[in-house]
């Protein structure tokens, strides 16, 4: 990757990004009101980044091939949208991919990938197809992309952590780099994606449970 490419990683790491993801907890919300304990956290975050977030993931791999090739988006957001059955987690995605398309638009209002992205069946597409159709515009590489995604989520989770049982901010650093390490032996694997059937689906039933509940309470601090 050149220069411009590693800024943009950088860029997309960052939690000042205006592009919603501060209102995310990565599912971390849903959880504690579900009964989750403080000591489970790290089980939690571990589990999740080998389960909802390598789908995204890897949705966002075969989005970025998809615009590097001039394939659609819609057969990637259909694929992504049958392992993801939790509706309250798509419509959630959906608002964070609102947010970074926004960005997007705004950043880069002459790229092909990024305006491929209103167009056809996906008028409103989730974060991961967002954040692949950066990636192929950024010049980011597909190893890249897979930690950007994983990272993103479970820094938002640990971020969300401390709003919602306060502690030791360092902490939270152990969780996020503990919770990637536990999928660093997929990346190679997961950036080697090129099709949506190949898109693993690997669901969390208990978290998708968690996840409806939250949406239908009104005393919350994050989207999801």
């Amino acid at each position: 990757m050149d220069s411009a490419a590693h800024t943009v990683t950088l860029l997309l790491g960052d939690a000042r990004l205006p592009s919603g993801g501060h209102a995310f907890s990565a599912g971390l919300e849903p959880a504690i009101q579900g009964g989750l304990a403080r000591r489970d956290v790290a089980a939690f975050l571990r589990a999740r980044a080998r389960t909802t977030t390598l789908v995204d993931a890897a949705t966002a791999v075969v989005a970025r091939r998809a615009a590097l090739t001039g394939a659609p988006y819609a057969p990637v957001e259909r694929a992504w949208a049958a392992r993801t059955p939790s509706r309250a987690a798509r419509t959630a995605s959906t608002d964070l991919g609102r947010g970074l398309l926004r960005l997007a638009q705004r950043l880069w209002p002459q790229a092909p990938a990024i305006a491929a992205l209103t167009t056809g069946d996906t008028p409103s597409p989730a974060r991961p197809i967002v954040l692949g159709a950066i990636a192929a515009h950024a010049g980011l590489d597909a190893e890249t992309l897979v930690r950007v995604a994983v990272y993103d989520d479970m820094a938002g989770g640990a971020a969300a952590l401390l709003k919602l049982e306060p502690g030791d901010p360092v902490d939270g650093v152990r969780l996020v780099l503990d919770a990637c390490a536990s999928v660093d032996p997929l990346i190679p694997q997961l950036a080697a994606l090129a099709s949506p059937e190949a898109i693993p689906a690997a669901s969390a039933p208990q978290a998708e449970v968690w996840t409806e509940a939250h949406a239908r309470t009104n005393r919350r601090l994050f989207r999801a």
